[in-house]
């Protein structure tokens, strides 16, 4: 259903009611003023009548019929009840015998005078009697009610008419408002008809009015958010694509040696820790590409809650100790009660990105240190740093790039290039900040800036 339509029909409807009620309301009126009117002009002509009948004045009038008893006993009627003596009208005959039965000569003791209005039928029509009574005389006049019914229908007519003639007029000066007013939802509906299914460009919102700028304000931001959902499916695809190619390249590759050391028994430890650091690779990329589609905007709002920063730390280290200290590396943590607003199981992937780089990347024998360090107001700065060789500083941009490896060091071991990746983008949905330069200890150091958690928000100890 149209709401163009919709609206029409309800305004117009609206307004015939309402002037429907109001004409009928006017009409009330006036028909009561009207007969009100009418009753007067026939008490005036009733006065009128006495008048000239008493002066014995001739009388001609076919519209009215009459009947006058004077207290000297003379009796005028009209022609039409003339006519009609020997079956005169119910009314006249009932008024004929009380007025006989009055005694005009009779003494009173104050003049007294009577009238009233009534309706009577008789010769095929409806009638408006006038009936008087003094000292003097005794009248009744009638009246045709006909008369009556027509100047109101004219009246009628002519009240209504005008209002009937306006309601087009009155119609179509809606539809144009109405077709103004619903334009902008049109015009937003035919936008979007015209899109394709590859056009996530945003929508104009120049000359949209107040109240459809939250609508294209969603949309634009349901569009964006899907093109950019798209654009990062497509790199990812293209992506694993090319990551998975090399392992399973060589897992192949070393499968088909190993068939063939098994017909001559001369399978070497060597393709053996070749297959299984091949499988190890693939498993890490599944693994962190898993982890990197996990956390999109659409899952993450509704899920930050206080998290203790100090602990999670604490049980990272303790659950990479065994690693560290085959690395023979030294680790330290200076963070005493820190409580950051997030998500528990992506602050874990996190650090533990991080704390895994620096195992890796620092070399044996080397320094790890976690940190706290001074931050913008309403944030906390924990910097994870090692005495490791470090990278390059034109390579510390490029390091956030999904898959980028800086091969320079020919002896450095290599990762998946996805760590660094998906911790820039946890930080991201957590409105942090993330700082990669060269650490106090000559090595890498990243720096990563969380919103604290109000004292409020502490005190629910639920989700934000």
């Amino acid at each position: 259903m149209s709401i163009q339509k919709q609206l029409l029909k309800l305004i117009l409807a609206m307004v015939v009611l309402a002037t429907f009620f109001a004409a009928l309301q006017s009409y009330q009126q006036s028909d009561r003023e009207l007969e009100r009117i009418f009753d007067n002009q026939l008490a005036q002509f009733t006065h009128t009548l006495v008048a000239l009948t008493h002066n014995k004045s001739p009388i001609e009038d076919n519209q009215h019929v009459f009947q006058i008893r004077y207290a000297d006993g003379r009796l005028v009627q009209s022609q039409a009840l003339i006519k009609a003596a020997k079956r005169l009208p119910r009314p006249f005959q009932a008024h004929t015998k009380q007025s006989q039965s009055q005694h005009f000569d009779k003494p009173q003791l104050e003049h007294s005078e009577a009238s009233q209005f009534s309706e009577a039928g008789f010769w095929g029509q409806r009638w408006r009697l006038y009936e008087k009574h003094n000292d003097a005389y005794s009248v009744l006049v009638a009246e045709p009610i006909q008369q009556r019914i027509d100047a109101s229908e004219n009246l009628l007519l002519s009240s209504i008419l005008p209002i009937v003639l306006t309601i087009p007029v009155i119609g179509l000066f809606i539809f144009y408002i109405i077709q103004k007013s619903v334009q902008p939802v049109a015009d937003l509906g035919m936008a979007l008809k015209q899109k394709s299914h590859r056009d996530l460009s945003p929508l104009n919102t120049e000359q949209v009015p107040q109240e459809l700028q939250l609508v294209t304000d969603k949309v634009n931001d349901l569009m964006t958010r899907l093109d950019s959902a798209f654009d990062r499916e497509k790199r990812l695809t293209a992506n694993i694509a090319h990551e998975l190619r090399t392992p399973i390249s060589v897992l192949t590759i070393t499968s088909h040696n190993l068939l063939q050391q098994i017909k001559t028994t001369h399978i070497s430890e060597s393709q053996l820790l070749e297959l299984k650091a091949q499988v190890a690779r693939m498993a890490q990329v599944v693994e962190q590409i898993i982890a990197l589609s996990r956390y999109t905007p659409e899952h993450f709002e509704q899920s930050l809650t206080a998290v203790d920063l100090t602990a999670l730390l604490q049980e990272l280290i303790g659950q990479r100790y065994e690693q560290i200290a085959d690395n023979e590396q030294d680790i330290s943590l200076n963070a005493d009660n820190i409580t950051v607003l997030g998500e528990q199981f992506a602050l874990t992937t996190l650090f533990d990105n991080l704390l895994k780089n620096a195992i890796k990347y620092a070399g044996k024998g080397q320094t790890i240190m976690m940190q706290t360090v001074a931050a913008p107001s309403g944030f906390i700065g924990i910097e994870v740093s090692d005495s490791g060789p470090g990278v390059k500083p034109e390579t510390l941009a490029k390091l956030t790039t999904p898959f980028y490896r800086d091969d320079t060091n020919k002896h450095q071991a290599k990762g998946s290039g996805l760590g660094l990746a998906i911790v820039q983008h946890i930080v991201t949905l957590l409105n942090g900040e993330l700082k990669i330069a060269q650490s106090a200890l000559g090595g890498l150091g990243v720096t990563i800036y969380l919103p604290v958690v109000k004292p409020e928000q502490a005190s629910q100890g639920a989700k934000i």
